[in-house]
């Protein structure tokens, strides 16, 4: 995504965790005229090596169209050889919510390691997470992410040129892949992906996520988002959040992981119609969606 302004009116602020400076998004409005569903905000949580801009760019604006939005973007709390853990990044979210939001109660959505993330925030902060929505998320890392991120490291290591290409082939259908090719201003955008040694602490921590010990006991109204093509996350994953939260419905978007690139426009609209009635569908069911 560009360095463009996310949307009219946000402001840009920072609260301290661990030392470090958490910076966040705030739309600030309201929209009261938009009714009652509009008083719950929602916070964003971006996932690996993602930022606001990077994950959010689209998605932001849109859902600040009707409520208030906040997002989190995450920093490096840990030195080049310290280890990150998923306690780092819950607790900036947390403080975030805590600074901008005292005594409200949220809508929160997170996506890829920030649905982990998002999952252990409303684990921990029931008082504070009303609604819970949680994209290409995943409980428990298997073999089958071992796998990728394994080979990931080794393309890293070697600073190959394939690591990009490599990317996008995992984050994106293939149609998706197919028609984008057909676009020559848009193939390169797919292989821009510039990592750092955050993105090198994200990706270690990804192979070590174990959250399944707190899952159960999310008490939010939760809508599990699945993507049908996701190589990264496979679906699987999102069904077995889905399987171990009390109050929650699944349902499944035709994407590869980069749902938030893919297919924003429907992001948007499934959240969006979750927001305004988190329990018009029954803890348990299965909700299908339009096809693109």
């Amino acid at each position: 995504m560009s360095k463009a302004k996310l949307a009219d009116g946000v402001v840009e602020g920072t609260v301290t965790v661990d030392g470090v400076e958490v910076k966040y998004f705030d739309s600030v409005a309201e929209h009261p005229e938009a009714g009652e569903s509009s008083r719950d905000p929602i916070v964003l949580v971006h996932g690996t090596g993602g930022s606001t801009r990077a994950h959010y760019g689209y998605l932001f604006p849109l859902l600040a169209g009707r409520r208030r939005v906040i997002a989190v973007d995450f920093a490096r709390p840990v030195p080049a050889q310290g280890t990150l853990t998923p306690e780092h990044l819950e607790r900036q979210v947390a403080a975030v919510i805590d600074a901008v939001l005292p005594n409200r109660r949220i809508t929160l959505v997170g996506y890829s390691l920030g649905a982990v993330v998002a999952a252990a925030v409303a684990a921990r902060h029931p008082e504070s997470v009303r609604n819970l929505v949680l994209v290409a998320g995943w409980m428990k890392t298997d073999a089958h992410q071992e796998l990728r991120n394994k080979v990931w490291h080794r393309l890293r290591e070697e600073r190959s040129q394939a690591l990009g290409e490599y990317m996008a082939f995992c984050a994106f259908s293939g149609p998706f892949l197919v028609a984008a090719q057909a676009h020559e201003d848009l193939a390169p955008a797919l292989t821009a992906f510039a990592p750092n040694g955050f993105t090198d602490a994200q990706m270690e921590l990804n192979r070590t996520i174990d959250i399944s010990d707190l899952v159960p006991s999310i008490t939010a109204t939760t809508l599990v988002i699945g993507c049908t093509h996701d190589q990264m996350v496979p679906k699987w994953h999102s069904k077995a959040l889905f399987a171990c939260i009390p109050d929650a419905r699944y349902t499944e978007i035709e994407s590869g992981h980069a749902v938030v690139i893919e297919r924003p426009a429907q992001l948007v609209q499934v959240i969006d119609q979750f927001v305004d009635a988190p329990s018009r569908h029954a803890a348990g069911d299965i909700i299908a969606t339009a096809r693109p």
